[in-house]
Parts: C-alpha cells; sequence; structure tokens
C-alpha cells in the first residue's frame, strides 16, 4: 500500500512547483511517484503546463501576443476614428455609379443616412473588437464585462438610429 500523503509532501510540491520543476523532477526530488505528485498538485489547484524548460518561451508568447493585441487596439481606434472624422466632415465625398457605368464623385454637406449608418456600425464594431481584446489583458473574461469604450459603441448606435428616426419623421 503506497504511502499516505503528508504536509510535507504538499509543501514540497508546491514549493519545487512555484520554483518552475516539471511533474518528474519534483517526484524525484520528494521520492514519490509522478502520479502522487500529479494528485496532490490537482488537489491543490496547482497545473504543469510543460514545466520548466517551456515556461520561458511561453512568456515570451504571451508577451508577443499581448503586444499584438495591443497594436490591434491602436489600429482598431484609428479605424473608428477615421470614419467618425469622415461622418463629421464640413464636406462628406462619396462615389456614385451612373447608369452608363462611370462613376462619379458626388460632394454633399451630410452623408446620406444609409452611409452614416454603415459608419456608425462599423465605428461600433471597431470600438467593441478593441474592448474585447482590451478585456484580454485585463483579464476581465469573455466580453461580459462593460467598458468605456462598450458604453461609447452604444451610445454611437443609439445616436445614429435615432438620427434616422427623425430624418424619416421630417420626410428625409
Amino acid at each position: 500500500m503506497a504511502a499516505q500523503i503528508t504536509a510535507e509532501d504538499r509543501e514540497q510540491v508546491r514549493t519545487l512547483h512555484a520554483a518552475g520543476q516539471s511533474r518528474n523532477a519534483i517526484a524525484r526530488a520528494i521520492g514519490r511517484s509522478s502520479s502522487t505528485v500529479s494528485k496532490i498538485a490537482r488537489e491543490e489547484g496547482l497545473r504543469f503546463e510543460g514545466g520548466a524548460r517551456v515556461a520561458p518561451a511561453t512568456e515570451a508568447r504571451r508577451l508577443d501576443l499581448a503586444e499584438t493585441r495591443r497594436q490591434l487596439i491602436a489600429r482598431l481606434y484609428r479605424r473608428a476614428s477615421a470614419n467618425l472624422d469622415r461622418i463629421e466632415a464640413d464636406e462628406y465625398v462619396r462615389v456614385e455609379l451612373l447608369p452608363d457605368g462611370t462613376t462619379a464623385r458626388v460632394r454633399s454637406d451630410d452623408p446620406p443616412a444609409q452611409d452614416e449608418r454603415h459608419h456608425s456600425q462599423a465605428i461600433g464594431s471597431y470600438l467593441t473588437s478593441a474592448a474585447r481584446l482590451a478585456e484580454i489583458d485585463a483579464g476581465n473574461g469573455t466580453g461580459e464585462v462593460r467598458s468605456m469604450l462598450t458604453d461609447l459603441a452604444r451610445g454611437l448606435r443609439a445616436a445614429f438610429a435615432d438620427d434616422e428616426g427623425e430624418g424619416d419623421a421630417d420626410g428625409g
């Protein structure tokens, strides 16, 4: 029959795990089987993710992904800002396809309602995506956490929906 797991065994597993030792290295160090070390680790809420030999690579990958997310967030903000700048500009320029198959640049004071709606949807999408990426690094979970960006995207959608409703009531 296997020896009882002692408090000392548990303490050694916690200490060696914190030092980055692999399951097998811990088993050798405390003179227990790797399955016993696994049992102790599971009961203590410890995980072995490839041991100490891959920890630096895992950390480097985590940092690379965090930097990639940071860059994507900045790009999404720029896209949202560019769309907002376009619909708020003094002059709105769009390209229309003419019946003969050619195109013409049309300038107006304001974008047509459909264009404004498309821009507002794009802005909301960019801001929502940026917020979700930011939540990953903040450790806030799967997107259920409300953030300033999410609230801003919702507010923009609501504002544009209200503007469209007013335009329809006025016949425009």
